[in-house]
């Protein structure tokens, strides 16, 4: 952006520098053969006129203007120049510099991630506000706008990621609330239980245990609603929530996969073809034969 304002100063600079010379060379080309003369005699209304006379030799009394008079207000007139080309410069340099600022590009300087704020009932107390006011941002804003979005979860753990830019504007990135949370309040409790596994704080349905891996999923790194039901359900145990029918659910609907020993037992002979001597995969025929063809057809091509 160097190259906006360097012209702008040095136009402004040749601006003033042409301006002075100009009236330099009118003063000397004509300050001193240009003269005000005061005439002895008057007009007929009794007043006295002005006679413009060129040269030297012209008679020139003492209430005469002369030449004198004539640089110094020509000495104004180049001051005068001078002092709007000035101006013109620094406006010039003041228009690039704020267009300057307006492009200049915003980058994330920082993060800051919250995770006990209540949704809807955020204060600028801690540990918003001295999270927040450590990176100078406007704290009663982001109170403002962290309430307004978690209208919907009042009274509910809503954690959020704070993305701070440099120009001290900022984003609120909303997270699920948390799971225990969540489970405390599927059980109507304040908080989980002290001791893991021995004292059981209330009891859930596995209906309610999809439910709330539903809305953890978009948090988690899987896709299947499955793998969310046992990670919630890993926090439920920790929690002292029980849920009910999860055995029998884990058995039917997630079937542990068996190993390859244990569907064809050992030896290689009992592998399905071609590996092996043993029947056929379901559609294997199919596949095996739509590779021969292709085979035969690159063949003849």
């Amino acid at each position: 952006s160097s190259h906006v304002v360097v012209p702008s100063i040095m136009s402004g600079m040749a601006v003033a520098t042409i301006a002075a010379a100009a009236v330099a060379a009118l003063h000397a080309s004509i300050g001193p053969q240009l003269n005000f003369v005061a005439p002895p005699s008057t007009d007929s209304r009794g007043r006295g006129s002005l006679r413009l006379s060129r040269g030297s030799n012209a008679p020139q009394p003492r209430e005469a203007l002369g030449g004198g008079a004539f640089r110094a207000s020509v000495g104004g007139a180049s001051l005068v120049f001078a002092a709007a080309a000035a101006a013109a410069a620094r406006r010039k340099r003041r228009d690039d510099r704020c267009q300057r600022t307006a492009m200049r590009a915003v980058a994330e300087i920082g993060t800051v991630k919250l995770g006990s704020v209540i949704g809807g009932k955020a204060t600028p107390a801690p540990p918003v506000g001295p999270a927040i006011g450590a990176y100078g941002l406007n704290i009663a804003m982001f109170v403002k706008e962290y309430n307004a979005l978690t209208s919907d979860k009042v009274g509910q753990t809503c954690p959020c990621i704070v993305h701070i830019f440099s120009d001290k504007s900022f984003t609120i990135e909303l997270k699920t609330p948390l799971t225990a949370g969540l489970l405390h309040k599927a059980v109507g409790k304040d908080k989980g239980s002290g001791k893991a596994g021995k004292d059981i704080i209330g009891t859930i349905s596995i209906e309610k245990l999809e439910e709330i891996a539903r809305i953890k999923l978009p948090d988690l790194n899987i896709e299947d609603i499955g793998r969310a039901m046992k990670i919630v359900h890993g926090t439920a145990v920790a929690s002292g929530v029980k849920v009910e029918g999860y055995e029998e659910w884990l058995e039917s609907s997630v079937p542990a996969p068996k190993t390859i020993l244990r569907r064809y037992g050992k030896g290689v002979k009992n592998l399905p073809a071609p590996w092996g001597e043993g029947p056929p995969l379901d559609g294997a025929d199919a596949d095996g034969e739509a590779v021969m063809a292709g085979e035969e057809v690159a063949q003849e091509a």
